[in-house]
């Protein structure tokens, strides 16, 4: 029976990674930047100019369709970057929080009696004083968050290493790193899935216009242009007529 089982269950997970499949085949075939990232070199008439002015003047047929397809791929990728956001104010309000309360608690070194401060701050130990603790968890928390969270460098291995810096002044810290191992993950997950995208970080769809300049440039120069002088009064007829 349980045999039967493992069967009809595999059976059943093949053919929904079957449909799943072919229906990004389908995905891929009606929009060819459906769930990848792209770059300027995979556009044929959009240009860095458009993407930076968020405006496209569509011209044809074809550069229509690729416009839709792009702005049709940014709505896509603001999905992913508002996963990749939240993510970000997990991790960064974790840290902030236990930024906060390892300094108060190393800030209490001295008046806390219950504990023991020489075992869990090495630093303490050396210099009998809560102040130098302060100052170097001050500067190793700046470090860690300019590699971190300006720099987005969200390798798991970069933000242990500059967080077991400040393991000898508090031991707490340990806490600190194993929970931001596990954020981290996830977090560099969704930024590695758009960071490289020509629309990053915004992801603003394209404004289109339909304004042929080539037909403009021929109007213009069908319409005859008038001077002041063939306004002027006829000495005769006392009327302002241009002069034909």
């Amino acid at each position: 029976m349980s045999r039967l089982f493992v069967k009809l269950l595999t059976n059943y997970e093949h053919h929904v990674i079957m449909y799943i499949s072919k229906m990004e085949e389908k995905a891929m075939k009606f929009n060819p930047y459906y769930n990848k990232q792209i770059s300027i070199d995979d556009l044929d008439y959009i240009t860095e100019e458009n993407i930076r002015t968020h405006s496209l003047n569509v011209t044809s047929d074809k550069m229509y369709k690729e416009a839709h397809d792009f702005n049709d791929h940014m709505f896509e990728m603001q999905k992913k970057r508002e996963i990749y956001v939240r993510d970000l104010w997990k991790v960064l309000i974790f840290n902030i929080v236990m930024a906060v309360l390892l300094i108060l608690h190393t800030l209490l070194f001295e008046s806390l009696d219950f504990i023991d401060s020489e075992k869990i701050s090495l630093v303490y130990k050396i210099s009998h004083s809560s102040y130098p603790c302060m100052i170097l968890l001050l500067i190793i928390f700046l470090i860690f968050t300019l590699v971190v969270f300006i720099k987005k460098n969200y390798e798991q291995k970069y933000a242990a290493g500059i967080l077991l810096l400040a393991v000898p002044i508090n031991l707490v810290t340990l806490v600190l790193i194993l929970f931001n191992i596990i954020l981290l993950k996830p977090l560099k997950k969704h930024h590695d899935a758009i960071k490289n995208d020509v629309g990053y970080p915004y992801f603003i769809p394209l404004e289109l216009t339909f304004f042929n300049e080539e037909v403009m440039e021929k109007a213009k120069k069908s319409v005859r242009e008038y001077r002041f002088e063939d306004y002027q009064i006829d000495s005769d007829t006392e009327m302002g007529i241009p002069e034909l």
